[in-house]
């Protein structure tokens, strides 16, 4: 059956629930990907599929431990820049500038099925490998970064008001000076890194859509595992103690939680709906790709934009608007669309 997935970017400040964007992904069963343009062939000499297997091999504290010396880090470091990423014992030791062969041995020894897999062409990289230099390269394990507040030229769109960026803690975030609407988010110092202080607020929104992207495939933006959205109004989802504004408390909010990790991560309905196809076509038919827009004009921040309907049979309602027509779409708390209804002047 189709799965539906989502990421987490955005944040409202009176229940401090995170909030964000969602795709749709299909997942197409594995024996149509296997026989497609492949003839048919006598039942008898078919191969019959076994069950996918995943089978957790090392404990957490023995794959970091094996990556508790300089030269096992260099042996990843010099395989990722080597060409094709692929070397013999001796290409891989000279490019390390490890002379004894046996001290070079063992320390690739403790990398081997973990982070490097043996083939027969030499030795390469394993996802795990190549996820761990990708983090070193990428900052998260070496460098910190600052950036003084900026002011973003584009108003806020809840109340027109100015609004400020800040980056601190590997956190950038985006708020209004006078209202709570903001955008907040995890991102590595190298992505910034490059940008001048004109282009951060673009290079920031690049940096969100292309996690977008990663996310919107169906996977945990953690863990990569299966996540599933849940809809509910705000003032269900607060706690107990806190105080939703009366404005908020039919506003629709979607959670999806991890199915591995469990970490759960949320979109109001607006961007929660963005990847739908009627979505899409009512913006591209007035000349708007949802893609380079914006992404702050498509957030249903208050109860005109987007409400709860019904709590019994629950359903949500999100209208989008665009010179005066509009289209309205009514999901349930699955965050499955029941109704589409466009309104052209």
């Amino acid at each position: 059956m189709p799965r539906e997935y989502t990421l987490c970017i955005l944040h409202t400040e009176p229940t401090q629930e995170r909030t964000g964007l969602r795709l749709r992904c299909y997942l197409v069963p594995l024996y149509r990907s296997l026989t497609v343009g492949i003839p048919k062939t006598p039942a008898d000499r078919r191969v019959r599929m076994s069950d996918p297997e995943f089978v957790e091999t090392t404990e957490p504290d023995e794959a970091f431990a094996a990556l508790a010396d300089e030269t096992r880090v260099a042996i990843l470091q010099a395989l990722w820049d080597i060409e094709d990423h692929v070397a013999t014992f001796s290409e891989l030791r000279e490019a390390v500038g490890v002379r004894d062969s046996g001290q070079f041995n063992y320390h690739l020894d403790k990398l081997t099925d973990e982070f490097v897999r043996k083939t027969d062409d030499g030795y390469e990289l394993t996802m795990a490998g190549v996820q761990v230099v990708g983090a070193v390269e990428g900052g998260s394990f070496t460098m910190n970064g600052r950036i003084d507040p900026i002011d973003i030229e584009e108003p806020c769109p809840a109340c027109g008001d100015d609004r400020t960026l800040r980056y601190e803690d590997d956190v950038l975030s985006i708020q209004c000076d006078s209202c709570e609407l903001s955008v907040e988010g995890m991102v590595p110092p190298s992505a910034l890194a490059a940008a001048d202080e004109a282009s951060l607020p673009e290079v920031a929104t690049r940096y969100f859509r292309s996690v977008i992207g990663t996310v919107g495939d169906g996977f945990c933006l953690y863990c990569d595992g299966p996540v599933e959205p849940t809809v509910r109004g705000v003032d269900d989802r607060a706690p107990d103690d806190a105080e939703v504004p009366d404005q908020l408390r039919d506003l629709p909010f979607v959670e999806y939680v991890c199915g591995r990790c469990g970490e759960e991560v949320g979109s109001d309905l607006g961007l929660a709906l963005l990847a739908h196809p009627a979505v899409g076509g009512f913006y591209f038919d007035h000349g708007i790709d949802v893609r380079e827009a914006s992404l702050w004009d498509f957030v249903a921040w208050d109860t005109e934009t987007a409400w709860v309907d019904s709590r019994e049979a629950f359903r949500a309602v999100v209208t989008y608007e665009v010179d005066g027509d509009t289209l309205t779409l009514v999901v349930d708390d699955e965050l499955t669309v029941h109704d589409v209804e466009r309104s052209d002047r």
